[in-house]
């Protein structure tokens, strides 16, 4: 069975103000720890499989994968590796901030086998990095994106818009530099505030004001025309790519394809049914190394479920929902189910139909969520 698999390394430099992501600050003793638990729990996952697993992809996320130590990213691979077949072409996927990569670690990642990299640059702007507590610099990420480059032919970079105090002019900068730099995938995600992070509670005290609305908004379709001109193709609400260079991990999930995640939080999904290990790293350390279940949670999806989760993701992928797909594979007919909602959104031009498929326009991508709403049960 081929699967994806996600390894969550849960340090960063710094914990940024507008993260909700399960990830702490990096302390070397705590980091040497997780990675004897993961090596571990990937040891312990594989030994009870009734059936051989291939991976096709595998993504590291954080936290701040690049923050560990070479030694420690190829003892986590050479496990992997061990443990279950892999395929000669899969996706190997680092994600790396700017001020954890130097000439030599960057030559010593390509050499354990990873062939894809995604650098958080967030911007350009040296005053929006400092709103957003970011531990560089423009120059600094620069320099992380050139090193990368002499030795990866696949690099992907991750913006932010909706940053406070960014304008359309700034937001425009950020991106004429990266398509400058023009690497094969590019990630653009408004910032949005989590509840019970920093940013979140100075926003309530207003303290913090964010750019307005629409505003926002004209970010995000100047991003999607510019990045079009430039040859990327919008495969997913907040992806582009360079022909033949979409995120194949992330394609895995958007597709409803299995995958298994080890590390404290990761979840999987296999045959049905979807699982999560312990959040709290302390806890997930102390688990595996005592021999305790990690599992925090675990749930058979229902064919409710299964049909939500399908609609919900082919609407995020400009391909669209395949109404056939849905039909054969869970025995759902949306056209027949949703007639009404259906004929309305086409006739207001926020889905249009093509063959099989029915999408979202231009205007339907900046109300999707209204529109899931509409189409799930």
């Amino acid at each position: 069975m081929a699967i994806g698999i996600y390894i969550h390394i849960p340090f960063c430099l710094s914990k940024c103000p507008y993260c909700d992501f399960n990830s702490i600050v990096y302390n070397s003793e705590l980091a040497d720890e997780y990675v004897k638990s993961l090596i571990k729990e990937i040891q312990l996952f594989s030994q009870i499989q009734t059936e051989k697993l291939v991976i096709r992809t595998i993504y590291f996320g954080g936290g701040t994968p690049s923050i560990l130590k070479s030694s420690q990213l190829g003892d986590i691979l050479e496990k992997l590796f061990t443990s279950f077949g892999i395929q000669t072409d899969s996706e190997i996927s680092l994600e790396a901030n700017p001020g954890t990569l130097t000439k030599i670690k960057t030559k010593e990642l390509k050499g354990l086998g990873f062939n894809r990299v995604s650098l958080g640059a967030q911007s350009f702007i040296d005053e929006e990095l400092k709103t957003l507590r970011r531990v560089h610099t423009k120059k600094e990420a620069l320099k992380s994106y050139m090193t990368l480059r002499e030795h990866f032919e696949n690099l992907s970079m991750d913006l932010i818009f909706g940053i406070p105090g960014q304008t359309l002019k700034t937001w425009r900068k950020s991106l004429n530099m990266a398509l400058k730099l023009h690497p094969e995938h590019l990630s653009i995600y408004s910032l949005t505030l989590e509840e019970g992070t920093p940013f979140y509670v100075l926003w309530k005290d207003k303290k913090l004001s964010l750019p307005e609305e629409d505003s926002v908004r004209k970010m995000y379709l100047e991003a999607i025309g510019l990045l079009k001109s430039q040859g990327y193709r919008h495969y997913e609400i907040s992806n582009f790519a360079l022909k033949g260079f979409e995120c194949r991990h992330n394609l895995r999930y958007w597709d409803g394809a299995e995958y298994t995640g080890f590390g404290a939080g990761a979840h999987s999904y296999q045959k049905g049914i979807r699982w999560g290990n312990v959040k709290d790293i302390k806890k997930y350390i102390e688990h595996c190394q005592k021999g305790i279940s990690i599992t925090d949670f675990q749930e058979k999806l229902s064919s409710t479920q299964k049909i939500n989760e399908f609609i919900l993701l082919g609407l995020r992928r400009t391909e669209g929902i395949d109404l056939k797909k849905l039909k054969e594979d869970l025995d759902f007919d949306l056209e027949k189910q949703k007639e009404e909602e259906i004929r309305d959104l086409i006739k207001n031009k926020f889905l249009k139909k093509v063959k099989n498929n029915l999408r979202l326009t231009l205007k339907g991508i900046l109300v999707v969520d209204t529109i899931i709403q509409k189409l799930t049960l």
